[in-house]
């Protein structure tokens, strides 16, 4: 796999993400425009991963069936423009249906594009290729960040809205995605159930949950966090500043992965991010702020990784269907995750993604270690 084509895959990664991040940083213009408590913007993060279960479910699949390629870039499409139209929207109702549509095309493209990279890159950077493609995820949060800290300040009224309308320009990523080769690998053992007979399919939903609980739990709320326990502090250079934390996370993880194996990898970074979540509770600012450093990066490369891995457990044929229902079953955790800081208080939501991290790490041994499988040959 050329390195181009990669390129090529985490804008389209990226796009997502920045689609993802617009919610997080107009949270308070929704708050107040639409005078809704905690509970109903908590409940706007989750219906859009009620929309990512829905399409990680389906089209994970469909993609097996007839191709990757084509699914990745209509799905591409429907979330960009989805975003786009809550410029217009006028009501909390609007909002709410247009972030399940986004969250449908969020979630045909992650799980599909995670298994087309790993099917195509060369077995021994197959692993690196992937947790380089989920570092993207972290430049789109990076550029949102950056569009909400230059634009919206200069916004008033209801005119924050038209910060949505950044998201079209993710539209241009989809003239060279065209061009990207398909993926295809047809099997006659291709089937939902035939992923449910495999065993470590469980733990690893298990593991999925756990990541998307605390993950949406954790970094949806953040900004709301600081604000509020530390006022002195502005949000948005504090929030770019924690994303950045993300890319030595990840490359870390890149190179780690081929070096020492993927459940290592998973592992010790899921560890040490339960570690931060729960020193990110000490009452002093400056120990906060370096743990929630830590955070985003023990963090995001365990998503690296968990991306690398998940494809590489099932046959091929499989690949799509497998990566799909996992992160479908994921999304349950992060459907969940927003709800709880939402009903309990910081602390004791912070003390719950701590357990739920720590003790799903450890079923990370009860999978196979898949570095260096050869996925072009793979049939069981």
């Amino acid at each position: 796999m050329k390195y181009k084509n990669l390129i090529i895959s985490g804008l389209l990664w990226a796009a997502v993400s920045f689609d993802m991040g617009v919610v997080t940083f107009t949270t308070g213009n929704i708050i107040s425009s639409f005078s809704i408590d905690k509970t109903l913007t908590g409940l706007l993060v989750s219906i859009t991963l009620i929309g990512w279960f829905f399409g990680s479910l389906i089209f994970g699949y469909i993609s097996d069936k007839h191709g990757k390629k084509k699914i990745v870039l209509y799905a591409t499409a429907m979330h960009i423009i989805a975003t786009a139209l809550m410029s217009i929207g006028q009501s909390y109702l609007i909002f709410l249906i247009l972030r399940f549509i986004a969250g449908m095309g969020f979630g045909m493209v992650l799980p599909v594009l995670s298994a087309w990279v790993s099917e195509e890159a060369p077995e021994e950077k197959r692993g690196r290729m992937v947790v380089l493609l989920d570092s993207f995820w972290t430049y789109g949060w990076i550029i949102a960040s950056l569009a909400a800290y230059l634009y919206l300040p200069k916004l008033g009224g209801d005119n924050w809205k038209y910060y949505y309308l950044i998201s079209l320009i993710w539209l241009f990523a989809l003239i060279p995605a065209i061009k990207l080769p398909e993926v295809h690998i047809p099997s006659s053992k291709m089937s939902i159930l035939e992923v449910l007979k495999i065993k470590h399919t469980y733990f690893l939903w298990v593991i999925w949950f756990a990541m998307a609980f605390s993950y949406y739990g954790i970094f949806v709320w953040l900004p709301k966090i600081f604000s509020e326990s530390f006022p002195l502090l502005k949000s948005y250079e504090f929030i770019f500043l924690t994303y950045l934390m993300q890319i030595p996370g990840y490359y870390t993880a890149a190179y780690l992965i081929e070096k020492i194996g993927r459940r290592p990898v998973i592992f010790s970074f899921m560890l040490l991010t339960a570690l931060s979540s729960y020193f990110f509770l000490t009452p002093y600012f400056g120990f906060s702020l370096v743990a929630a450093f830590m955070l985003s990066f023990f963090d995001l490369g365990a998503w690296g990784a968990l991306y690398a891995i998940t494809p590489e457990l099932y046959p091929k044929g499989m690949r799509g269907t497998g990566a799909g229902l996992a992160s479908s079953f994921g999304r349950i955790g992060g459907i969940l995750g927003p709800l709880i800081p939402g009903m309990l208080a910081w602390i004791q939501s912070f003390l719950i993604f701590t357990l739920v991290l720590l003790i799903s790490s450890f079923l990370v041994f009860l999978m196979p270690e898949t570095r260096g499988s050869n996925l072009r040959t793979s049939s069981e």
